[in-house]
């Protein structure tokens, strides 16, 4: 059958393609996907399996259930002081569909779509699905944070969005209230709306999270959360999508066309997490602290790479230029020689080709022994 000239524009993701090269060896160390390796807490997965039991295994309303909407919206009221409902609120199958259905609610044919990298690297890819093009930000300031002057020149009158990612994957940079209130602003003056991927706002160590929804209209912001990562949750596929009303209402529709809902029992799971978020987030939150201290003290001496200490996440963005190589190359050869799987730069722009980026989602022994081979392949190189 002959494919769609779509399909062919939406190109696979280079970390799941070292993590298939991976299975040919024995003894790999995995520092790809971003997957905890940390299990669902015991009484999230107690609350699925206390609906499954309760027979709540039918489909649920398709924006989610009333008391999960009603929980996010409370929490999101919290963060950024916004007076917001379950209205607000809808639950989806992750942020990643999420953020596909959002970018279809907006987009035409040859609209542009601004993503401030470096960027999740499906981002780009759900802009195309939309037959609109994505514009790629990719100049920034000491500590990866966005260029604002440069950001303006991309501005055209096609550009109907702005992708903001903080905490930033791959990078761990928190932005600061002065870079988002500059982005705000901009957005406001331009008349463009704003998307805020805050998937990783729970998970920061050094400096507080602010969501740049604080400065934005209600009508001209669009926020999507997930349960994914701040509560080892990436299998339950559960995500949240939080704006206007009109927009919310909307995009259910769009829902019901596409899956429906999401699964029930991950739902009644959501909502166990949300509403004891205290009791669950914090032990996930130190562990990712720790391990982040054993990655850097394990390649603090290694020659011929740079990088910061991430504010946030469980990435750490590698500066790999001063070793010669693209980070493909380098990533491949690191595969064969040394059996050590890490995700190209290349996976998050164009522009960061010389970097790589680890995901300290494996224990400190583990961590400790991919950051020796680590160091050995560059000595070696």
């Amino acid at each position: 059958m002959e494919l769609s000239k779509l399909s062919w524009s939406i190109r696979g993701t280079l970390g799941r393609k070292l993590l298939k090269k991976s299975l040919q060896y024995t003894g790999v160390v995995d520092f790809t996907l971003g997957d905890p390796d940390i299990p669902t807490p015991d009484g999230i997965c107690d609350a699925a399996i206390r609906s499954i039991r309760e027979h709540k295994t039918r489909y649920t309303a398709a924006g989610g259930i009333a008391p999960l909407r009603e929980a996010v919206a409370a929490n999101m009221s919290a963060e950024t002081g916004l007076p917001l409902t379950a209205e607000n609120v809808a639950i989806t199958i992750g942020a990643t569909e999420a953020i596909y259905l959002a970018f279809r609610m907006l987009l035409n044919p040859d609209d542009e779509v601004i993503i401030i990298g470096p960027s999740w690297a499906q981002c780009p890819n759900n802009v195309l699905l939309c037959g609109a093009k994505p514009i790629m930000a990719d100049r920034f300031t000491e500590g990866f944070l966005p260029d604002i002057d440069y950001l303006r020149s991309l501005i055209t009158d096609r550009t109907k969005i702005i992708v903001v990612n903080s905490p930033n994957n791959p990078t761990g940079t928190v932005y600061p209230k002065e870079t988002l209130q500059a982005i705000a602003q901009l957005a406001h003056e331009k008349g463009i709306c704003l998307f805020s991927d805050e998937v990783y706002a729970a998970l920061t160590f050094d400096k507080p999270f602010i969501s740049v929804a604080h400065w934005c209209d209600q009508d001209n912001v669009v926020v999507f959360s997930s349960f994914s990562k701040n509560f080892c949750m990436t299998g339950w596929r559960v995500g949240c999508v939080i704006s206007e009303p009109h927009f919310i209402k909307r995009l259910i529709k769009m829902q019901e066309n596409v899956a429906i809902c999401a699964a029930a029992p991950s739902q009644w799971a959501a909502l166990e997490a949300i509403t004891h978020a205290d009791k669950y987030e914090a032990p996930i939150r130190d562990k990712f602290r720790a391990r982040r201290e054993v990655l850097l003290d394990a390649l603090k001496d290694t020659p011929k790479i740079k990088f910061f200490c991430p504010d946030a996440t469980f990435y750490l963005f590698v500066d790999i230029s001063e070793t010669g190589l693209d980070s493909r190359t380098f990533c491949d050869r690191l595969m064969d020689e040394e059996h050590v799987a890490v995700t190209p730069g290349l996976s998050f722009g164009d522009a960061f080709d010389g970097y790589i980026r680890l995901a300290f989602t494996l224990n400190d022994d583990v961590l400790r022994e991919g950051a020796a081979r680590i160091r050995r392949f560059i000595e070696q190189a």
